[in-house]
Order: structure tokens, then sequence, then C-alpha cells
């Protein structure tokens, strides 16, 4: 189990193409430019992005180091394939408040403001990057209709 990647997926109500799918990859590409993320690779049916950390607030590509869109066919289904890496200190901070409470056990209160921190922030961010996905998911939906 790694605690950096993670996968979500979703299905899409697009018709199967063999020449790809640009306009659905373009409005995954407009919703990260939003989201303020920097575009790595677009193809016609993926898109990698690196995260960055700005002075705007809300943004969720903050706390990724990494993902990828792709659109793949599944048993006569199209889906949404999102897979990210988390910022690792999200997952080190957690780990280390953990490990605090555990070796100084009569004052375990003493990791949990790490725990709060990292392990909020982490769950939050797990949270907010699968809504996006869905709310991706529906605009392609909405696409033609």
């Amino acid at each position: 189990m790694n605690l950096f990647k993670y996968k979500f997926s979703t299905s899409i109500d697009r018709p199967i193409s063999l020449d790809g799918y640009p306009a659905e990859i373009k409005v995954v590409k407009e919703h990260i430019d939003e989201k303020k993320g920097i575009i790595v690779l677009k193809s016609n049916n993926e898109l990698h992005f690196k995260g960055t950390y700005s002075a705007w607030r809300g943004n969720i590509c903050a706390s990724v180091n990494s993902g990828k869109f792709t659109i793949e066919e599944d048993k006569g289904k199209l889906l949404l394939i999102y897979r990210i890496e988390i910022d690792h200190i999200l997952v080190y901070l957690t780990l280390i408040g953990m490990s605090i409470s555990i070796a100084f056990y009569k004052i375990w209160l003493a990791g949990m403001p790490l725990i709060w921190l990292g392990g909020m922030n982490w769950f939050i961010s797990l949270v907010r990057n699968n809504s996006m996905m869905y709310d991706i998911a529906f605009e392609i939906n909405q696409l033609n209709k």
C-alpha cells in the first residue's frame, strides 16, 4: 500500500472513439488551468500535470505533486481515471505526530498538532481531488447536450 499515490475513477457518458478524446481532454485542461496546475503532457486521451503552491487560497493542486487524467475504455464503457501523488509532507507530518504520540505515551497529546495538521490536510486533499474528478466528469457528460 502506497500512502502517497491514489486512484479515482468514474464512468462518463460519451461515445467510444478510435481517434481519442480531444474535446474531453480540453475540459480537463481548462479545469486544471483554473486550479493553478502546470500541464506537463497532453494527448488525445490523457493529461499529466504538476501541482504548485501559490498564494491563491483554495488551490486544489497545491497538495498534489503530480496528477494524471486518462480516458480509457473498459467493457464497453468509458472511464475517467484520475491518479494523483499527494505531497509527501502531509503523510510525513501525520507519521511523525503518531510516532511522537507513541514514543511519549504519557504525554500523547504532544503529537496531536502534527497529526491534525498533516492528517486533516491529507484527508481534505483526497476528498477535494475526488470531488474535482466528479465535477470534471459532469462537465464532460454535458458536452453536446
